[in-house]
């Protein structure tokens, strides 16, 4: 079964704060509802504590799907602080009742410049011993996790240390299966030059989260042709509504049908022309009239 949520960041961007005014949570989480979404990623104006979160969410009838979790783990001196991070937000999703917890690897400003740009030689990627320990930190954190019921699955990010094909494969290859999933962002994927419907079909059986999400390929041409970085990206709506960019969702949506996804199915635009209510109602009307979910 897919279940359909949707983010706090479509109405307060947590990476452009200043885009447009501040929407007060309980605004969002009223107009997700009037939107058509039955759950909502973790995000500003949440609060942590889980006594605090729960009687919130139910008094709209809202089940949290998840939290998106950034973590440096390509040094080892830097581990517990990270672990720690997560493990704290591993907790508070366990008292929710929320088996996956989903993690980007933090990129550097040199990296985030590069978003859409990195080089296919590999010499704006990570170094074997960073790739070592990486793995290591998402083990552990993996360990840390189990006996709280909650799973971990990444993030291709644009600007982060897995952003493209090449990043995905080499991260999968060196980790457990059982200790990492893979949360498929067809517009981030695509961003970063892979092709998510092969993912899912590639990865199909480690696909334990999904964000959707559609790409303006004239926006992200202009980015790769001038140098732009992902926030100004952000800025010029590289990620579009639904069904009006480039991403191929009848394939990625019939590759999770065939690898029979079943968990949350996010809708993500971050930033767009529209206001928030009107974007949330569009994208989730797409989904529903073209693919049934």
């Amino acid at each position: 079964m897919i279940r359909v949520a949707t983010a706090p960041m479509n109405w307060n961007s947590d990476d452009l704060p200043d885009l447009r005014p501040f929407v007060p949570i309980d605004q969002v989480l009223d107009e997700m509802v009037q939107a058509g979404y039955e759950g909502t990623e973790y995000g500003t104006g949440l609060p942590s504590n889980p006594a605090e979160l729960m009687p919130l969410l139910a008094r709209y009838g809202l089940a949290l799907a998840s939290n998106f979790c950034w973590v440096a783990l390509e040094d080892c001196r830097n581990h517990e602080g990270e672990i720690g991070k997560a493990l704290a937000i591993a907790r508070t999703l366990s008292a929710m009742r929320v088996s996956e917890l989903i993690l980007g690897l933090r990129g550097s400003p040199e990296r985030i410049a590069l978003a859409g740009r990195v080089p296919s030689d590999g010499t704006a990627s990570l170094s074997e011993a960073q790739w070592t320990s990486v793995r290591k930190g998402i083990h552990a954190l993996a360990a840390a996790c189990e006996p709280l019921g909650v799973r971990l699955a990444v993030h291709p990010h644009a600007g982060s240390y897995v952003e493209t094909r090449e990043e995905l494969d080499r991260l999968l290859r060196c980790t457990d299966a059982r200790a990492l999933g893979l949360c498929v962002d067809a517009g981030h994927l695509v961003y970063g030059g892979a092709d998510p419907v092969d993912i899912v079909r590639t990865f199909g059986s480690r696909v334990r989260y999904v964000h959707i999400k559609d790409v303006n390929p004239e926006v992200l041409a202009e980015c790769q042709a001038h140098g732009i970085g992902f926030l100004d990206a952000l800025r010029r709506y590289i990620f579009c509504g639904l069904g009006k960019g480039s991403v191929d969702l009848h394939g990625f949506v019939e590759g999770l049908r065939q690898a029979a996804f079943s968990g949350w199915m996010v809708i993500e635009e971050d930033t767009s022309p529209d206001r928030p209510l009107v974007a949330a109602r569009r994208n989730r009307r797409y989904l529903k009239e073209t693919f049934g979910i």
